[in-house]
């Protein structure tokens, strides 16, 4: 590694945008980054306040775990996974681009490539969790009161609808996105409070739980607490989606209080609420979204029909938005309109494989836990290069994938050999020591089931990582490791 041979291609610096708009891959010139780390206020929570994301709230519960230690295993893990969210909220800002082109700054410019496949199957994944919960729950609880059909095609017509509408915001970009979760996220938090207040008389903090789906409270509670951390963690790719419009001057501590704050708080509410609901169903293979229908008055099931498309919409175009824009960067002679509606078709067939062909509610447990293994890595790593650059950037280098390469970020062939081989290292010893229900890494088992992927993944590559940059340092490195 002594020889790497950095920066060699010819750079040639890309055309500015003659849009008046961007909305696309380019970087976002300041005249046009009127957005405010407030926003965030509600970014987060219209992508949290879906039956998405509060159904993966039942998942402690569904672990076996009682009240107390469910809603302590959602604060450990929403703390945990926030606390590696929020410091990524400067990268978009600094760069004018969103986080997986940005990442070409440590990745390497043709490396940024890993962050844009992660983006995409993160995306996707969420989006047929989206799209399933918002359309299950809108064909039963209009069966609850219309007695509507119920089944495979009253479920294909409702999420078919829902996902159309979704494909169209996400496709009309930025602005509009931004627009819809104003309203999403109020609406979202009414209902949340509202059931909340509606099953107020049936709730027992004392719910003890049920059996342990691993080999005893501690382990479970690790588990849960994992599955919990990955909720905000999962956003970790999509933040500089809304960051890149933030002015540059933007103070990086503020971007990271307000992040953080709205994630925390959002994703507090929408897990507890999942697992406050969970406690009072008839019995833990009760489906929840079926449960939550039985439990609730007859009359609130129009707000579950509401809030089964409203909810959907913010969420699922979050991660369709955000899919369509890490494609653009792979295909970016192409609009990004045109490839986010390509993307939007694709997420139809990953929709179908998770809602019909397989058990949705198993699959999101193993889903939630596994996707941790590749995105805390790239995390640790933008963390780390971040700090060792300062958190100065040289954004037209980031895109000199579309001139034919070169620049600072060429390392070597367009790939960094110090990110490429601690991400590599995290991500095996992660996957190595996860322990789900549906499978048992090796490292797991000779630590007795506790599940320790998430602080393995991130510790081994931030160190190892930041190990390489200290014998070889990267250009443009200003700091010691």
């Amino acid at each position: 590694m002594s020889a790497l041979h950095e920066g060699a291609a010819p750079t040639t610096a890309p055309p500015r945008p003659s849009a008046a708009r961007v909305d696309g891959i380019e970087p976002i010139p300041e005249a046009e980054r009127s957005s405010r780390p407030a926003d965030f206020g509600w970014i987060w929570p219209s992508a949290q306040f879906s039956f998405g994301t509060v159904v993966l709230g039942a998942l402690p519960v569904a672990f076996g775990l009682g009240w107390w230690g469910a809603i302590s295993a959602i604060v450990v893990g929403v703390a945990i996974g926030t606390a590696l969210l929020a410091p990524l909220a400067r990268l978009g800002a600094r760069t004018g681009t969103n986080d997986p082109i940005a990442s070409g700054a440590h990745f390497g410019v043709r490396g940024r490539v890993l962050g844009n496949l992660i983006t995409i199957v993160t995306a996707l994944g969420f989006f047929a969790i989206a799209v399933w919960t918002g359309g299950t729950a809108i064909m039963v609880a209009a069966n609850r009161m219309a007695a509507t059909p119920t089944g495979p095609g009253a479920l294909t017509v409702a999420m078919v609808v829902t996902a159309s509408v979704v494909a169209v915001v996400a496709v009309r970009g930025h602005t509009v996105l931004v627009r819809t979760y104003r309203i999403t996220a109020v609406i979202g938090a009414l209902v949340l409070v509202g059931t909340i207040v509606v099953l107020a008389p049936r709730f027992d903090a004392g719910y003890a739980g049920g059996e342990y789906v691993l080999a005893g409270p501690f382990h479970t509670w690790l588990l849960a607490t994992t599955a919990s951390a990955t909720v905000p963690l999962s956003y970790a790719t999509f933040q500089g989606d809304y960051t890149r419009y933030m002015p540059s001057t933007t103070p990086p501590g503020k971007l990271v209080r307000y992040s953080g704050t709205a994630m925390f708080v959002s994703s507090l509410v929408a897990l507890g609420t999942g697992a406050y609901v969970s406690t009072l169903l008839s019995g833990p293979q009760t489906p929840w979204l079926q449960g939550l229908t039985e439990v609730v008055p007859g009359w609130f099931a129009i707000v579950v029909v509401v809030f089964g498309f409203a909810g959907t919409v913010p969420q699922g175009a979050v991660c369709l938005y955000a899919a369509g824009l890490s494609a653009n960067s792979m295909f970016w002679r192409a609009p990004r309109s045109a490839v986010t509606a390509v993307v939007a078709v694709l997420s139809l067939v990953v929709l179908y494989l998770g809602a019909v062909v397989y058990d949705a509610m198993e699959a999101m447990g193993a889903f939630v836990t596994l996707l941790l293994t590749v995105v805390a890595p790239w995390a640790a790593v933008l963390m780390v290069g971040h700090r060792l650059h300062g958190g100065a950037y040289r954004s037209e280098d980031l895109r000199t994938f579309t001139t034919g390469g070169g620049g600072i970020y060429w390392y070597t062939h367009g790939v960094n050999p110090r990110a490429a081989v601690g991400f590599a290292a995290g991500s095996v010893l992660g996957a190595l020591w996860v322990n789900n229900p549906l499978y048992v890494g090796p490292l797991a088992e000779l630590t007795g089931g506790v599940d320790l992927s998430l602080p393995a993944s991130f510790t081994v590559t931030a160190a190892v990582y930041a190990l390489l940059c200290r014998r070889w340092p990267e250009p443009g490195q200003t700091r010691p490791t």
